[in-house]
């Protein structure tokens, strides 16, 4: 992807680049999802983009990861931030889904704002939990897209979509399912709690995001970096393919 002087300026005055970072990755997704109408093209040269601005990030400001994990350390939740309000969470969810739901719930004709905030270190669902300190037993729970009922007084929905599906998308194996079969799941869970629901304003939220590991999709890190990566986010998170 391009980058302008602009952008790089802002890296270098801000105290905290995140959300300059976070707003660029949006900017990324939100544009593709514009533009591009094939699902299978969104989702390739989406990555395309993302692979290289991630590696422009590590090569020219590495300080960047520790300015991470200290804001999803320190940050607060969208669940401390905002009040009167339905939340949903998509276990598993990404800018990329992310994206096109917000495309796709705009023309549907909803007022819509697209942001980011901060998972957990490290990034699972058990610390996300812990985190936002909502047990599991307070959310509807949704595990099967083509029976969702709900009494429209939910406070918290937890859909083990689309996670349940990415565990089927493994290295070096069959692929079981496509994220485009993926997205359409989601997308339909979405559109069947939103009419459900009688709160005026709904969150739409992710425990963490996930990454792309066939070939093409992801780029070697120099051993100092790798070692700085392990030391910041856990080796539990950052661990070798094959393994």
């Amino acid at each position: 992807m391009t980058l302008n002087a602009e952008f790089v300026k802002q890296l270098i005055k801000k105290d905290n680049p995140v959300p300059i970072v976070g707003k660029k990755l949006l900017e990324l997704w939100l544009n593709l999802a514009r533009e591009e109408n094939n699902l299978s093209d969104y989702y390739y040269k989406g990555e395309e983009e993302a692979k290289s601005f991630e590696e422009f990030i590590l090569k020219s400001y590495s300080e960047f990861y520790s300015y991470l994990a200290k804001a999803c350390l320190k940050e607060k939740t969208v669940f401390q931030t905002f009040s009167d309000c339905c939340f949903i969470v998509m276990d598993g969810l990404s800018f990329r889904e992310s994206a096109l739901l917000h495309k796709n719930l705009q023309e549907n004709g909803l007022k819509v704002a697209h942001s980011f905030n901060y998972s957990s270190v490290p990034s699972d669902t058990e610390m996300f939990r812990e985190k936002i300190e909502v047990s599991i037993n307070e959310f509807f729970q949704i595990n099967n897209p083509n029976n969702i009922r709900l009494s429209g007084n939910e406070k918290y929905i937890w859909s083990f979509f689309p996670d349940v599906m990415l565990d089927k998308i493994k290295t070096g194996h069959a692929v079981i399912s496509s994220l485009e079969e993926m997205y359409k799941v989601v997308e339909k869970i979405v559109l069947a709690i939103i009419p459900q629901i009688k709160s005026n304003k709904i969150i739409i939220t992710s425990d963490h995001g996930y990454i792309r590991t066939e070939a093409g999709y992801v780029f070697s890190v120099y051993g100092k970096a790798r070692k700085k990566f392990q030391s910041i986010f856990g080796s539990k998170r950052y661990v070798k393919m094959d393994s």
